[in-house]
């Protein structure tokens, strides 16, 4: 099934998945200033096509901006997500804050402005904890996995005919690194998060996709879960161990960032969001 999943991040490789078919499913959309981009990586893929369906896995910036640029170019696209995350994203001080981190992104990257209408972000209907949707060959089971954000959802990724499991996994698992390990996500508490964890290891997916990262590389499923788990033990040491230290909050950031923000995700994270996330962890 690997090969009618494609990837066609505007931005962060990993970003925004698209599963391809009669019915066209895309998950996740990536950061405004490259919205234009991921129309066009879609369009390559889809050949005249409808987009037909978004599904977000949580609303913060650089998973839902592209979501103005696909209404531009599809009207008719429906826009699902968590409750939570749609109550956010029909607050006007929410947008205000995504704008905000769109145009910080938009600056890091050197792109002189971002384009988008902020009445145009928005979500059409909410998301269920086991919600199944049968789209013509493609079934996409909804799986809540709180601890990133409050509005995380995973998707588990069916297609008729095929005999994979592909679990798209909110990023509450963390940001996959290869051999270099995961980037933590957890910013409502690590318990609550290796809960969520557990609960995705435990559908049994033959396939794991990871936010911002893309495909494991793991041959199987479980030996990525064993690494993940791994991961996140060593990562909650080192954030309780600079959290105890009487230091200033800049310098623990810094120390983390060694870790946590090295250079290969500086060319996609501003350092406003890495440290508005690991200000979070320390403090959970």
């Amino acid at each position: 099934m690997k090969e009618y999943i494609y990837d066609v991040s505007g931005d962060w490789p990993g970003n925004a998945f698209l599963a391809a078919g009669k019915t066209n499913i895309l998950f996740d959309s990536g950061v405004a200033c490259c919205g234009d981009m991921l129309v066009k990586h879609i369009e390559t893929v889809l050949r005249g096509e409808s987009l037909d369906y978004v599904f977000l896995t949580h609303s913060h910036f650089d998973h839902v901006s592209g979501v103005p640029y696909l209404r531009a170019k599809w009207p008719d696209v429906k826009v699902y997500i968590a409750p939570h995350g749609k109550m956010i994203l029909d607050k006007p001080s929410a947008l205000r804050r995504i704008r905000e981190m769109n145009e910080a992104a938009a600056n890091d990257w050197g792109v002189s402005e971002v384009k988008y209408r902020d009445e145009d972000l928005y979500a059409d209907d909410v998301l269920a904890d086991g919600q199944i949707f049968q789209l013509d060959e493609w079934k996409v089971t909804a799986v809540e996995t709180l601890g990133h954000t409050r509005d995380s959802f995973s998707f588990l990724i069916e297609r008729e005919e095929c005999d994979q499991k592909i679990l798209l996994c909110a990023e509450t698992a963390g940001v996959y690194a290869g051999k270099n390990g995961f980037s933590p996500c957890f910013l409502l508490g690590y318990d609550r998060s290796i809960a969520s964890m557990k609960k995705m290891q435990n559908i049994g997916a033959d396939l794991l996709i990871f936010a911002h990262t893309g495909f494991a590389a793991e041959e199987k499923a479980e030996d990525t879960w064993k690494h993940c788990f791994a991961e996140h033990e060593r990562a909650i040491q080192r954030i309780r161990t600079e959290a105890r230290k009487e230091i200033p909050l800049e310098e623990k950031l810094e120390h983390l960032a060694v870790y946590y923000w090295p250079e290969e995700l500086q060319k996609y994270q501003p350092y406003e969001a890495y440290s508005v996330n690991m200000k979070s962890m320390l403090e959970h």
